[in-house]
């Protein structure tokens, strides 16, 4: 299966899956079941708790930081085409949102942190970066696949997730959680 069928695959099954979550996504107050993902990551709707977070820069990010926040979480590698795609993206979703309350968060699985922090450097992201590590695997699961997105509302749940590539006009379409987490 190619990438682009992949990809239109994954947005059906996204489509369908939100078509049945939002009805109760909508009403958070009321603890609404979760929602199944993919195997190895949590359920939609889950309440995500986050660990502390050394950035590759060597700041420590503490929990509190992202609380009231929408935090989007990428799982990438340095080798990843498609993240070599997606990031450009991300980086411009954080810088054009941060303001507003959204963030994002790479978090690298090379093997050799230098590789991430080259990387970054070179590109001049300006979205938090750091390795994925044990804590984030026990939050947010490995589900297979590159790149993944996890986004985490305002009310510290799971409220999107993505695998593989997403188009331009999909990463810009996440902004839309900043709306959603400032009516609830």
């Amino acid at each position: 299966m190619n990438a682009c069928t992949r990809r239109r695959l994954l947005t059906a099954v996204g489509a369908a899956v939100a078509a049945v979550a939002a009805p109760r996504l909508a009403s958070a107050a009321t603890a609404a079941p979760p929602v199944a993902t993919a195997a190895g990551a949590p359920a939609l709707g889950t309440r995500i708790e986050l660990p502390p977070v050394r950035l590759l820069d060597g700041r420590e990010i503490e929990p509190a930081y992202w609380r009231g926040k929408v935090l989007v979480v990428e799982l990438w590698a340095t080798w990843c085409p498609f993240c070599g795609r997606q990031n450009p993206e991300l980086d411009k979703l954080h810088r054009a949102q941060m303001a507003s309350g959204l963030e994002v968060l790479g978090l690298s699985i090379d093997r050799n942190p230098d590789d991430a922090k080259r990387y970054m450097r070179e590109h001049r992201y300006a979205f938090h970066a750091a390795m994925f590590d044990p804590k984030w695997e026990a939050v947010l699961g490995r589900p297979k696949g590159l790149p993944i997105v996890w986004v985490i509302g305002r009310s510290g749940r799971l409220e999107q997730f993505e695998i593989g590539e997403m188009f331009p006009e999909d990463v810009a379409e996440l902004s839309r959680w900043l709306k959603q987490g400032a009516q609830g």
